[in-house]
């Protein structure tokens, strides 16, 4: 995994995306702390694209080298921690 926050962030997303984990308050969550990371560091266009893009990447290699029971896994650990973390970050 890349060690560039913003990447690492939008890959937690696509996990939740990938586990039917994305409700209305992951979404909030993980928005804020998008424009968090992008303000803090005056990430540019060019920079938010490649870490989406990497991100997608990632998040879909680690899908393709899964089984569906480690499908299921992945969903279990990784994808509800990812949702937890963004629905505590939607400050309802």
């Amino acid at each position: 995994m890349t060690g560039d926050p913003l990447t690492r962030l939008v890959y937690l997303a696509e996990v939740t995306s990938y586990c039917s984990l994305a409700d209305e308050r992951v979404v909030r969550g993980f928005r804020r702390e998008r424009d968090r990371i992008v303000a803090e560091r005056n990430f540019d266009q060019d920079h938010i694209e490649q870490a989406r893009m990497t991100a997608w990447k990632l998040a879909h290699a680690e899908w393709q080298n899964r089984g569906l029971g480690g499908f299921r896994n992945w969903c279990r650990t990784e994808g509800e921690d990812a949702a937890a973390l963004f629905r505590s970050l939607a400050q309802d």
